[in-house]
């Protein structure tokens, strides 16, 4: 299933750029160096156990960006991105097993944006704001353990790639400004933030409790990327 949603992305990226010729397409290269960071919310503040997230780190996305035209200053904004994130957490326990522990896990993922974007009209020669909101969807297709430690018996590694789901969802903001430097060629740069909506936790977790059952925490994954590209 996951590889055929990829296959289906890539298609309708494929699709987009037998366009581009067009005026009413412009597609594009996208790099992002990025601040990856997490949420970490406790479910149950009433047990012996607190979660919470585990620092930041420096990661990056790129990849095809392509901008499909319904009106002058209106487009759909679509692409086809590798994107590498860091998502930590650690935990504290108190009572008979008391003990801490710390994980950092870097993931990988394919994401395409699926999101509106408006244009203002020129602020300078040849140069435009532009604004993006959406979402994107994240298929991962790597998961290596960083970093783990547990003090405590009972909380133990996840299995090998089993400590996140495969699918991400993300809410993304974009503002930058774009600037035509010749006929069909134009720069491009902004701020955008990638806010994670669904738990990127597996039923197992980052951390495997053996006294417990069920879901004690959820887990969101962030980005926040200062993005620079250029279009054709």
């Amino acid at each position: 299933m996951k590889n055929n949603s990829i296959l289906a992305a890539l298609l309708l990226l494929c699709g987009f750029a037998a366009t581009a010729q067009d005026s009413k397409f412009k597609l594009g290269i996208r790099f992002a160096p990025s601040l990856a960071f997490n949420r970490v919310t406790d479910l149950d503040d009433n047990d012996s156990i607190s979660y919470s997230k585990n620092g930041a780190g420096m990661r990056f996305s790129g990849g095809l960006v392509g901008d499909f035209f319904f009106a002058k200053n209106y487009a759909f904004y679509t692409g086809f991105w590798f994107t590498s994130t860091r998502s930590g957490m650690k935990y504290d326990k108190v009572g008979h097993e008391s003990g801490s522990g710390k994980a950092v896990f870097g993931l990988q993922y394919i994401q395409v944006p699926l999101a509106i974007k408006l244009f203002t009209s020129e602020i300078a020669p040849d140069t435009k704001l532009y604004f993006v909101i959406g979402t994107t969807v994240g298929w991962k297709i790597a998961e290596k353990q960083k970093e783990f430690e547990s003090s405590s018996a009972g909380m133990k590694k996840p299995e090998r790639n089993k400590a996140f789901v495969n699918t991400d969802y993300g809410l993304l903001i974009t503002a930058g400004a774009e600037k035509k430097m010749a006929e069909t060629t134009i720069l491009f740069g902004g701020l955008s933030y990638n806010r994670g909506l669904n738990n990127a936790a597996s039923k197992d977790g980052i951390f495997v409790n053996n006294r417990e059952s069920g879901v004690q925490y959820t887990v969101n994954n962030t980005l926040l990327s200062l993005e620079v590209g250029i279009k054709f």
